[in-house]
C-alpha cells in the first residue's frame, strides 16, 4: 500500500531541508575555528550550548503541539531554523555565534516532535513504521548528497564559499516551510474523542506516569549515547588519534554508512513487518555493539586492515540504523494517546538531546586522557546493555504496541 499524498508531500520538504543540512553539517566546526578564527574551546562551548537550549525548549514545544496541533509548531520552528542557519553566514563575534546556536537549537527542538506528530496523524497506523523508515532514508540521502556537493564548493581560504553554503541551507528550510504551509488547513489537528478510561485529562504528569514510555526513553538514551552520539566525536577521535588511520578514510567510512542506509532501508522495512518492535530494537542495539567491536580492531591491526575496520564498522553501524529508525518512533507513537502525542514525541526527542551532550563529553574525557580502551568498553558495553534492556521490556509490553498484533489502518484527526 502506498503512503498518503500529504505524507509524500512532507517527504519532499524533508528531502529539501536535508540537502541543505548536508551542505553545512560537516563544516560548522571548521567554519567557526578556521574561517572565523574562534578558539577551539570556545566553539566547543557554542556547540555544547545547543544541547542545553534544546533540553530547555523541547518540553515547551511538546505542550504547544498538544494544544495547537503540530502543523503551526512545525512552520514556526522551520522559519526559526531557516533564519538561524542563514545568519550563520554573517557571524563575526562569539556572542553572535551563541545567539544563533540557541536559535537553531530551539528551532530543531520544535521540528522533531512536531514533524513526528504530524506524520503520525497523516499515515494509517499499519503504515507508520514504513513511513518512519522512508523518512530516515530520504534524510540520509539528502545529507549524503549535500555533503558531496559541499566538498566541491568549500575553500578554506575563501570565506564566501562557506557563507554561500549557509545561505543555500536557509533557502532549503524555506522550501520545507512552503510545502507544509500549502497543506490543507487543519491538517494534523487532533479531534478530541470521549474518554473511555479513568486516566487524567493530560499533561506532563500523565506522560511521566507511563512507566513503559519512561523505560523506552531511558533504554533508548543509553543506546543512543553509546551509539549514535559516538559517531562523530568518539569514532573520529579513536580512529584518527588512537589508531592512526588517515583522516581521509573518515570520508569513505561516512559514505559507506550513508550508502548502507539508503540502499538497505527498504529491504529492512520488509524484514521488520509484523516483528516484535522491542526485539528489533534489541537487535539494532546489539548491531551497534558489534560495530564498535569492529571499530576497536583499528587499534590492534596494522595499515590497510585498520582502515578496512574503520569503514566496515561504520557500515555495520548503518545496517543497524535501518532497523532502529523506523521502529523507535513507531513504538513511542503506538504508546501515545492522541491527546498527548506532542508530549510523547517531545520526551522521545530528549533522548537525542541528552545523548548529544553526554556522548561527546564522555568520548572527549576518555580518549583525551589516554583511556581509549575504556571508551571501547563503554560503547560496546553500553549498547549491549541497551539490547538486553529492550529484550526485558518486550516481556511486559502489549502485543499491539509491540507491533505483533493485527492493526487497524485508521487515519486519526485529519481535518480539511
Amino acid at each position: 500500500m502506498s503512503l498518503p499524498p500529504l505524507a509524500r508531500r512532507m517527504f519532499l520538504g524533508l528531502l529539501l531541508s536535508s540537502l541543505g543540512s548536508g551542505l553545512t553539517l560537516p563544516f560548522l566546526f571548521v567554519y567557526l575555528t578556521q574561517v572565523r578564527g574562534f578558539a577551539t574551546s570556545t566553539v566547543g562551548l557554542v556547540m555544547a550550548s545547543t544541547g542545553v537550549v534544546a533540553f530547555a525548549t523541547v518540553p515547551f514545544f511538546g505542550s504547544v503541539i498538544d494544544r495547537m496541533g503540530p502543523r503551526p509548531v512545525l512552520l514556526a520552528s522551520l522559519v526559526l531554523e531557516a533564519v538561524g542557519v542563514t545568519l550563520v553566514a554573517e557571524v563575526r563575534t562569539v556572542p553572535q555565534a551563541f545567539m544563533l546556536a540557541a536559535a537553531i537549537a530551539a528551532g530543531g527542538s520544535g521540528i522533531w516532535p512536531a514533524g513526528a506528530a504530524l506524520l503520525t496523524r497523516l499515515v494509517p497506523e499499519g503504515l507508520r513504521q514504513t513511513a518512519y523508515g522512508v523518512q530516515f532514508m530520504l534524510l540520509n540521502a539528502g545529507l549524503g548528497i549535500g555533503g558531496l556537493v559541499a566538498a566541491l564548493i568549500v575553500d578554506l581560504h575563501d570565506a564566501s564559499s562557506f557563507e554561500r553554503l549557509y545561505r543555500i541551507d536557509g533557502v532549503t528550510y524555506l522550501g520545507y516551510v512552503v510545502v507544509v504551509a500549502l497543506m490543507p488547513r487543519g491538517t494534523g489537528t487532533y479531534v478530541p474523542e470521549p474518554q473511555t478510561d479513568d486516566r487524567p485529562g493530560g499533561g506532563w504528569a500523565e506522560v511521566l506516569h507511563d512507566k513503559t514510555l519512561v523505560a523506552v526513553t531511558a533504554i533508548s538514551a543509553l543506546a543512543v549515547t553509546c551509539g549514535y552520539a559516538q559517531m562523530e566525536t568518539g569514532y573520529a577521535a579513536y580512529v584518527v588519534t588512537v589508531a592512526g588511520v588517515d583522516p581521509k578514510v573518515l570520508g569513505v567510512a561516512y559514505g559507506a554508512n550513508t550508502a548502507v542506509i539508503v540502499l538497505g532501508q527498504l529491504v529492512a522495512l520488509r524484514f521488520l513487518e509484523a516483528r516484535s518492535r522491542t526485539r528489533m530494537l534489541a537487535i539494532a542495539a546489539a548491531g551497534w555493539s558489534s560495530a564498535w567491536v569492529v571499530v576497536a580492531l583499528c587499534g590492534v591491526v596494522p595499515g590497510i586492515w585498520a582502515a578496512a575496520a574503520a569503514v566496515a564498522g561504520l557500515g555495520l553501524f548503518g545496517a543497524a540504523e535501518t532497523l532502529w529508525s523506523p521502529v523507535a518512533p513507531a513504538l513511542v507513537n503506538a504508546l501515545a494517546p492522541e491527546r498527548l502525542r506532542g508530549r510523547y514525541n517531545a520526551l522521545s526527542g530528549m533522548t537525542w538531546t541528552v545523548s548529544s551532550v553526554v556522548g561527546p563529553s564522555v568520548a572527549g574525557l576518555l580518549i583525551g586522557n589516554g583511556l581509549a580502551a575504556l571508551w571501547v568498553l563503554v560503547t560496546v558495553g553500553g549498547t549491549a546493555c541497551a539490547a538486553l534492556g529492550f529484550l526485558a521490556l518486550g516481556r511486559r509490553i502489549g502485543h499491539r504496541q509491540d507491533g505483533v498484533a493485527p492493526q487497524v489502518s485508521v487515519v486519526g484527526g485529519v481535518q480539511d
